[in-house]
């Protein structure tokens, strides 16, 4: 049986794995929910896109005629961006923590078995 095997027990592995997955899944959702906010500005300019305007900017059409709903995109971006953000440091978090568990708990192993030895 090789050293690493007898270090981690299964448990270990499998919060490891839960762990790897957590830390590369962040990377993902962030990706995802900035590409979100970006893309909701298409959604506004279908909504809009039957002003009858051959080359529909949509921008200007929304602040000339309704800032309102400008600035409503606007919060809409961010507040997107931010839940991306929020999602990110969770997963991250989520990842340490179980990082730090598996840690732990060899440590403890091997102050018990130091301790056993003496």
């Amino acid at each position: 049986m090789t050293e690493q095997a007898q270090f981690f027990s299964p448990n270990h592995n499998r919060l490891l794995n839960i762990a790897v997955w957590a830390k590369y899944l962040a990377w993902v959702v962030l990706v995802v929910f900035i590409l979100n906010a970006g893309l909701q500005i298409f959604q506004y300019q279908v909504l809009f896109s039957n002003t009858g305007q051959p080359q529909f900017d949509v921008w200007s059409f929304l602040i000339k005629n309704d800032p309102l709903r400008a600035f409503e995109m606007v919060v809409n971006m961010v507040a997107t961006a931010l839940r991306g953000v929020i999602y990110y440091l969770i997963l991250k978090g989520i990842s340490l923590g179980l990082n730090m568990i598996v840690e732990t708990d060899i440590n403890y192993r091997e102050r018990e078995q130091a301790e056993g030895a003496q």
